[in-house]
């Protein structure tokens, strides 16, 4: 007899876009999908069950929580996505945002681009600003300036105007005293903090307990205000290349020395091309700020 094709869970995992975490929490609490078990007990994904992974990561993204739409049925989760419009619908609200900031931080109108993220963060969820306006946004201010089309002057206005918007939209809500704390934070030598704004941001809309440490911070720092705080898990940002910041030198001390129940999570620019044998023992590489949502869902859960 014919016999479906199954996938291994690296397999469905590059399939997906999720981590092979998320794959394996999203079976383990929310029966997403019930993949079958070899005589190793190695899981094997079927062509439906990707396809229904790919749906469920869709309507995450949309902003709806994975613990709501896990076992919707089939037909009910598709109408959900492409109701919605679909992340197409999520990239073209985004970039008429993206575009209109642009345009203002090339005429060095700061008020311009400073109306043009407020307006978005006033009529779009969090989760969607973050994602598909001002990393979008500061991407290609970064670009274009490493081109010579934007000035030095005119990307540091943009940085700074995201950096002062995130963070007094992050300290509008209210932490929650029994949820899990998390630390935010930046490696020795990485100056970069927007993207872990950004997840600081996403965190407090939870009202996750939040500590965030600023950039370019010691792993000996790192280790002990986590335990002074009794941290659930550390973000970190990896955004500069491991030529100018010795970061996996770093995340290797850090998972050393780390209380065993405090998670390590990573991600970034220079986070996305760590191989497999790369990522130290109880770490977990977030590719994307989706991914960190999930990875926070499930910390907010436990």
């Amino acid at each position: 007899m014919y016999q479906m094709p199954e996938f291994s869970i690296k397999a469905t995992a590059k399939a997906t876009g999720l981590t092979v975490e998320t794959l394996r929490a999203w079976e383990r609490r929310y029966e997403a999908v019930l993949p079958s078990r070899d005589v190793a007990g190695r899981r094997g994904y079927s062509s439906a069950d990707i396809a229904r992974l790919r749906l469920l990561r869709s309507a995450t993204e949309l902003g709806h929580p994975i613990s709501k739409v896990a076992k919707m049925p089939p037909d009910e989760l598709a109408k959900l996505v492409s109701d919605a419009g679909g992340l197409a619908r999520l990239t073209a609200r985004g970039q008429s945002f993206v575009g209109r900031a642009l345009a203002a931080a090339e005429h060095s109108d700061s008020i311009g681009v400073e109306e043009t993220l407020m307006s978005a963060m006033a009529v779009l969820p969090p989760h969607e600003v973050a994602g598909s306006v001002l990393a979008p946004l500061l991407t290609e201010v970064g670009d274009r300036w490493h081109r010579g089309q934007m000035s030095i002057a005119q990307e540091h206005m943009v940085t700074d105007i995201v950096r002062r918007l995130v963070t007094n939209a992050s300290r509008s809500y209210f932490l929650a005293e029994d949820a899990p704390c998390l630390l935010l934070t930046t490696l020795s030598g990485e100056r970069h903090e927007l993207g872990i704004l950004l997840c600081l941001w996403l965190a407090a809309t939870r009202r996750c307990r939040t500590h965030y440490l600023g950039a370019d911070t010691p792993v000996p720092d790192i280790v002990q205000y986590a335990r002074d705080i009794e941290a659930d898990a550390v973000l970190v940002s990896m955004v500069m290349s491991e030529m100018d910041v010795p970061a996996r030198t770093q995340l290797g001390l850090l998972a050393a020395q780390l209380q065993p129940n405090t998670e390590i999570w990573f991600g970034g620019r220079a986070a996305q091309g760590m191989r497999d044998d790369q990522v130290p023992l109880g770490s977990v590489l977030l590719p994307s700020l989706t991914d960190f949502e999930q990875r926070l869902d499930m910390l907010m859960v436990k």
